[in-house]
C-alpha cells in the first residue's frame, strides 16, 4: 500500500516543480492574449470558393468572410481595416464589391461578418476570379501573422448531380484493379467519395477505404489535400472530369516520390 502511494506521488510532485519552474521562467502556460484572424483562412491554401448559378445578367448575389476575434471577450469595439490584395484575380465592379472596407467587432462578441457582393451576371463559365483579402488594421489589437489573408474563389456553376454508386476500374499502383465507390453529396457542387484509390488499398495493401471529398464545377473536378486516413501517408490530391456519357474519370495521387500511390480510374454510374 505505502509503495502504490510513493508511486502516485513521485509524479505528482514533479508536475507541480515544472509547473513551478515554467511561471518562475517566464513561461507563459496558457495563451491569454487575443487577435483577429479570417476563419475561412485556416482551410486548405488559405482560399474558400462561393459558388453561384447564374440566372440573369443583372444578377448580383450576397457572400461574407468572417473575422473572429481568438481569445477571450473584451469591454470595447474593435474596428477592423480590410484591404484587396494587388495580386487578386477578380476585377471590382466587374466580378465583386465590397460595400464596407472596415466592419467592428461588437463589445463582448467574437466575430463580425464581411459582407462581399458577387456580380454574378457579369461571370462567364470560364472565368476563374480569385478575390484576396488582407486585414490591414486592428487598432491595437494584434492581427493574426498565419491566417490575416483569405482567398475567395468566385465561381460560376453549371448543375451538378454526381451522387450515387459506382464501379470502377482504377489503373496504376497495382496494376488494373475493379472495384465500387459511393459518391455522396455534401453540399452543393461538394461530394465525397468513399474511396479515392478505387481499390487500391483494400486490395493491394489490405487496408480500409480511403475517402476524400472534391468539387466538381462544369464538369471539372478538383481534389485538394485530403487526409490518408488509412496510412497516414501525404494527403490525396487529384483532378477530373465528367463526360457526356455520365462516366468521370479521376486522376488522382497521395504524393511524388516512389513510395507514392497514383492511378487513374473511371466510374460508371450503376442504375
Amino acid at each position: 500500500m505505502k509503495s502504490t502511494f510513493l508511486l502516485f506521488l513521485i509524479p505528482l510532485l514533479s508536475m507541480v516543480v515544472y509547473t513551478s519552474c515554467m511561471e518562475e521562467s517566464g513561461y507563459t502556460i496558457l495563451w491569454e492574449g487575443f487577435e483577429v484572424e479570417f476563419e475561412e483562412a485556416s482551410r486548405p491554401n488559405g482560399a474558400v470558393q462561393r459558388i453561384f448559378t447564374k440566372n440573369s445578367n443583372n444578377q448580383v448575389d450576397q457572400s461574407a468572410v468572417r473575422v473572429n476575434l481568438v481569445g477571450a471577450h473584451v469591454a470595447e469595439s474593435i474596428n477592423v481595416l480590410i484591404g484587396v490584395d494587388p495580386s487578386s484575380t477578380a476585377v471590382l465592379g466587374v466580378h465583386y464589391r465590397l460595400p464596407f472596407m472596415e466592419v467592428t467587432i461588437a463589445p463582448n462578441t467574437s466575430f463580425i461578418d464581411v459582407p462581399i457582393e458577387i456580380l454574378t451576371g457579369n461571370l462567364e463559365s470560364d472565368e476563374t476570379p480569385d478575390l484576396i483579402l488582407r486585414i490591414l488594421d486592428a487598432g491595437p489589437t494584434k492581427i493574426s501573422a498565419n491566417y490575416n489573408t483569405v482567398t475567395v474563389e468566385i465561381r460560376l456553376a453549371c448543375p451538378s448531380d454526381l451522387a450515387g454508386r459506382y464501379s470502377t476500374v482504377n489503373s496504376g499502383t497495382g496494376g488494373t484493379i475493379n472495384s465500387e465507390v459511393v459518391i455522396t453529396e455534401i453540399e452543393p457542387f461538394t461530394y465525397r467519395i468513399s474511396d479515392i484509390t478505387g481499390g487500391v488499398y483494400s486490395q493491394i495493401y489490405g487496408g480500409e477505404d480511403n475517402p476524400a471529398i472534391f468539387t466538381e464545377l462544369c464538369d471539372v473536378i478538383t481534389i485538394v489535400d485530403q487526409p490518408d486516413v488509412v496510412f497516414g501517408t501525404e494527403g490525396f490530391n487529384g483532378s477530373g472530369r465528367v463526360n457526356a456519357d455520365g462516366t468521370i474519370r479521376i486522376s488522382w495521387n497521395n504524393g511524388t516520390d516512389e513510395d507514392s500511390d497514383s492511378g487513374v480510374t473511371i466510374l460508371t454510374p450503376i442504375p
